[in-house]
C-alpha cells in the first residue's frame, strides 16, 4: 500500500529537535460518535493515549521492518545491496476511548530499532534511518452516519518526556523532574509545549501490521538471593526477556536495575554472556523518584535471570515480555531430558521472538539471523501460534534480497552480521517451503517463487565447477558452533568448524534446489525448474569427487556429521548410513554444529534407527542436550558449551522430532497442512510412556501412549471430520475423529 491507501491527507510529524523520547498531543471535540478507528505509526516505537488511557497492551510497535534506504556504504564488509523497503502501521478500535466533548490524543515515541544510537559492536550511527517521527488518521463515524476524519498536522504540539534515554540494547534512563503529568488527558495545559515540524514520510510500501505485536505474557516474583550492602541481587529461576518493575523507597531517589543472564562466585552479576561490560549495561536508571511508586521501562526489552536492583528500591514484580504467540502444543514423558528440551526450547524460542522476528539471541545481537531463523522455522510453527509472525518475516528476507544479484542477507531485517550462502540466504526457500508444508497455502509459493529462482541464479554465480564456494567477500560461513572433537569440560576451548564451508553450502544448496522444484510443481509451474535438475547433477558429482571416499563410504571423513549432511541431500549410500550409524552408537552424543544437530536424528529416524537418535537427544555426555541440563541451564545455549550467549534456540530446532517421530504426529510426504495425517510413533527403549499435542492447520492432534508389559495403550485424538494412517510396528489402522482408544500386543511390536 502507499502512504495515501494508509494514511490518507494526514502528514508526518516530528519535534525538529534532538529528543530522545518526544511526547506529542492534540486535542479534538466530538460529539455522539458511533465509532472512531484509528491508523497510526510512529517511528521507532509508540504508545497510544486518548484520555488518559493507553490504547491497547500493545508493546514495542510498530513490528521491526526494513523501514526505507539508508547509505550503509561506510559501515561493514558486504556492498550495498539493492533492497526493498516497508513500514508497518497498526490500525485500532478506539470508539470506548472517545467521550462526548473535548478528546485528547497523545503519543510518546521511543527510538526503536529505527533510530538505534548505540550497538553492541560500538558503532553509534550507522543504524539509524532517521528522526522519530508520528503519523495518523481517525476515521469517525457519527450516530447519524456522517463522517469526519482527525489527522496528524501541524496543529499537535510537542514536548520532551522524562525519559532522557532508551535504546533496544543498552535500556534506559528517566528524570522525573521532566514528568508532564496528566499530559495525555483532556484539559491539560501544553501552552508552554512547542509547535511540531512536518518531515517527510519513509519512502516504503506501507503495510497494517496482522502479526502479534511483544505484550507482558506472564509475571514472575522473583526471590532476593543475595544483600551486597547498596544493591541486592534477585533471581527470577530461569531465563527470560522483559523487564522489572520497581518501586522507590524514597522520594528524590535515584533507583538502578541491571540484568544479566549469571552470576560470579559473589553473587556479583556477571554480564558477559549477556554481551556487556561496565560500558555496555541491560539496565535503567530512574531518577527523582516518588517514595511507593513503581517504574519500569517503556520501548526495550532485557534477557536475563538475575537483576541487580538498589536498595532504596524493591522488585514489585518482572513482566515477561515477547511475541504475543501462545503455545499450541504440550508434551511430557518419562524422560527427564526430553521434558526438559522441550520446555527449555520453547523457552528460549520464545525469548527470542520480539517485534515480529525471530532472534539469534535476545540480548547480544538480537538480529533476525536467517541461518538460526530458517533451521528453527518449523519447531515455531508446529509448537506455537505463529503463522503471521512467519508471513511477516518472509517478507523481511524477500526484502533484503539484492534486487539485481539475487543475494539473501544474513540478518533481516538487515543490521550486518556475518554468515554465508546457504546455511543463512537459503531462508529464502526454506522458511516458505516450511510455512506451505505447516499451513498449506500456495499462496506463499507464488509470491516468493521468483525470489527463489533469483537466489539459485545467484548461488550459481558463485559456484565454480559446481561447488557453492563464495558469497560477498570474506563471508562463506558453513556449519557453526560445532564442537571440537574431544571435548574436555575443563579445557573450555572456543568452539572451531572442521567440515569445509564449501562442502556445506552445496549440499544445502543442493537440497534447496529440491525444495525450490517440488514448490514449483505444486502451483503447476515445473517449466521456471526445469533447468535445475543440470544444476544438482552437476553439484552432486563434483561433490563425490570433492568429498567423497570410496574407500571409507564417508563425506570429508564424517567429521562433525558430514555423511548425514550428504544422505540428506540424496547423496551417498547404504554403506554410507551404516558407517553413521555405526560412529554415532560408539559416540554416545553429538559431534555437530547447527546445522547437522538437526539432521543428523532425521536421518537416524527415517532410516530405521530411531532408538540411536533417541539415545543422542537424551544423553548426557557431553556434548549433549543433557549436559546442558546438568549444568542448570533453562535456555539453551549458544554453544555445546557455556562460553558465550545462554539464550540461543538455533540447536533446539530437533524438538520438533519429540512429535514428528517419537509421538508420530505427522502428515504424508505429499501433503501440506496436514491434509493427509499419520500417525506413526517410534517406540523406543528408555520411554515407557509419553503423551502431547500439536495444533495443526486441520486442528488438535494428540498422542499418547504407555507400555503395559508387552502391550501399548494408545490414546489418539483427531479433529472431527478427520482420518488418519495409524502405524506402529506391523500394527496399522485407519482412525477417524474424535478420541481412539486402543491396545497394540507385543507381536504386532515384533519385526
Amino acid at each position: 500500500m502507499t502512504h495515501f491507501d494508509l494514511f490518507g491527507n494526514a502528514k508526518w510529524i516530528c519535534t525538529g529537535k534532538n529528543i530522545a523520547s518526544p511526547l506529542f498531543r492534540k486535542e479534538v471535540t466530538l460529539e455522539n460518535v458511533k465509532r472512531a478507528e484509528i491508523t497510526i505509526c510512529g517511528l521507532g516505537f509508540f504508545e497510544l493515549y486518548i484520555n488518559g488511557k493507553k490504547v491497547s497492551d500493545d508493546l514495542l510497535v510498530p513490528a521491526f521492518s526494513q523501514y526505507c534506504y539508508r547509505d550503509l556504504s561506510a559501515h561493514y564488509t558486504v556492498r550495498q545491496d539493492k533492497m526493498s523497503y516497508r513500514t508497518y502501521a497498526l490500525r485500532y478500535d478506539i470508539t470506548d476511548y472517545i467521550a462526548n466533548g473535548n478528546n485528547a490524543i497523545a503519543v510518546q515515541l521511543g527510538n526503536g530499532w529505527y533510530n538505534l544510537s548505540d550497538t553492541q559492536d560500538g558503532d553509534p550511527t550507522w543504524t539509524s534511518y532517521g528522526e522519530l517521527k508520528l503519523c495518523f488518521k481517525i476515521d469517525v463515524e457519527y450516530s447519524d452516519g456522517s463522517r469526519a476524519e482527525v489527522l496528524s498536522d501541524e496543529s499537535l504540539k510537542c514536548a520532551e518526556s522524562e525519559i532522557t534515554y532508551n535504546n533496544i540494547y543498552g535500556g534506559e534512563r528517566h528524570d522525573y523532574s521532566l514528568e508532564k503529568k496528566g499530559f495525555a488527558a483532556a484539559g491539560y495545559d501544553d501552552s508552554a509545549w512547542s509547535a511540531v515540524s512536518l518531515t517527510q514520510a519513509p519512502d516504503c510500501e506501507f503495510y497494517l501490521q496482522e502479526c502479534f505485536a511483544d505484550k507482558v505474557m506472564r509475571q514472575i516474583t522473583p526471590k532476593k538471593v543475595k544483600d551486597l550492602g547498596e544493591t541486592s541481587i534477585y533471581d527470577c529461576g530461569e531465563g527470560i526477556t522483559g523487564y522489572a518493575i520497581v518501586k522507590s523507597k524514597e522520594n528524590g531517589a535515584t533507583v538502578t536495575a541491571r540484568y544479566a543472564d549469571a552470576l560470579n562466585d559473589d553473587f556479583t552479576l556477571n554480564f558477559y554472556p549477556s554481551g556487556g561490560d561496565e560500558d555496555k549495561l541491560q539496565q535503567e536508571i530512574f531518577k527523582n523518584t516518588e517514595s511507593g511508586r513503581a517504574y519500569y521501562p517503556h520501548f526495550c526489552w532485557h534477557a536475563f535471570r538475575y537483576i541487580e536492583v538498589s536498595n532504596n528500591a524493591e522488585i514489585e514484580t518482572v513482566n515477561v515480555t515477547h511475541y504475543g504467540s501462545k503455545v499450541t502444543s504440550s508434551f511430557e514423558s518419562d524422560n527427564e531430558v526430553l521434558n526438559w528440551l522441550y520446555e527449555t526450547y520453547l523457552r528460549t524460542q520464545l525469548d527470542n521472538m520480539h517485534c515480529g522476528v525471530p532472534s539469534d539471541c535476545p540480548h547480544i545481537e538480537r538480529l533476525g539471523y536467517t541461518g538460526d531463523g530458517q533451521l528453527c522455522a518449523e519447531a515455531v510453527m508446529l509448537l506455537t501460534d505463529s503463522k503471521e509472525f512467519y508471513r511477516k518475516w518472509m517478507g523481511d528476507i524477500a526484502d533484503c534480497q539484492d534486487i539485481e544479484t539475487g543475494h539473501v542477507q544474513h540478518t533481516t531485517p538487515f543490521c550486518g552480521g556475518g554468515g554465508g550462502p546457504a546455511a543463512w540466504g537459503g531462508a529464502i526457500v526454506v522458511v516458505p517451503y516450511m510455512f506451505w508444508k505447516t499451513y498449506g497455502e500456495t499462496e506463499v509459493i507464488e509470491q516468493y517463487l521468483p525470489n527463489m529462482l533469483k537466489y539459485i541464479d545467484y548461488m550459481v554465480a558463485h559456484s565454480e565447477n559446481g561447488l557453492v564456494c563464495r558469497e560477498e567477500k570474506e563471508w562463506c560461513l558453513g556449519d557453526w558452533c560445532a564442537p571440537i572433537d574431544v571435548y574436555k569440560p575443563e579445557h573450555h576451548t572456543k568452539s572451531r568448524v572442521l567440515i569445509p564451508e564449501t562442502y556445506v553450502n552445496t549440499v544445502l544448496f543442493i537440497k534447496q534446489m529440491k525444495m525450490t522444484m517440488e514448490l514449483a510443481k505444486v502451483i503447476g509451474k515445473e517449466e521456471l525448474t526445469s533447468h535445475l535438475p543440470a544444476f544438482i547433477e552437476t553439484a552432486s558429482k563434483m561433490v563425490d569427487i570433492a568429498y567423497f571416499s570410496p574407500m571409507t563410504h564417508c563425506y570429508c571423513g564424517d567429521v562433525q556429521g558430514s555423511n548425514c549432511l550428504a544422505l540428506d541431500a540424496g547423496l551417498g549410500d547404504e554403506k554410507t548410513l551404516e558407517i553413521t550409524v555405526e560412529k554415532y552408537r560408539d559416540r554416545e552424543c553429538f559431534d555437530t554444529g547447527i546445522v547437522a544437530t538437526d539432521v543428523l536424528p532425521r536421518i537416524l529416524f527415517e532410516s530405521g534407527n530411531a532408538q540411536l537418535a533417541f539415545e543422542l537427544m537424551t544423553s548426557r555426555k557431553l556434548p549433549s542436550f543433557g549436559y546442558m541440563m546438568e549444568q542448570g541451564a533453562t535456555t539453551l545455549w549458544e554453544d555445546w558449551l557455556p562460553e558465550r550467549s545462554l539464550n540461543h534456540p538455533m540447536f533446539g530446532a530437533l524438538t520438533r522430532y519429540l512429535f514428528v517421530y517419537l509421538l508420530g504426529i505427522s502428515q504424508k510426504k505429499d501433503s501440506a497442512g496436514f491434509e493427509k495425517v499419520t500417525i506413526k510413533p517410534c517406540l523406543v527403549n528408555g520411554m515407557d510412556k509419553a503423551r502431547g499435542h500439536l495444533t495443526t492447520a486441520v486442528g488438535k492432534i494428540a498422542v499418547a501412549y504407555e507400555k503395559e508389559g508387552d502391550s501399548v495403550e494408545f490414546t489418539v485424538e483427531l479433529p472431527e471430520n478427520v482420518t488418519a494412517e495409524f502405524e506402529c510396528g506391523k500394527y496399522k489402522a485407519i482412525l477417524t475423529g474424535g478420541v481412539n482408544e486402543f491396545t497394540i500386543n507385543g507381536n504386532y511390536l515384533m519385526h
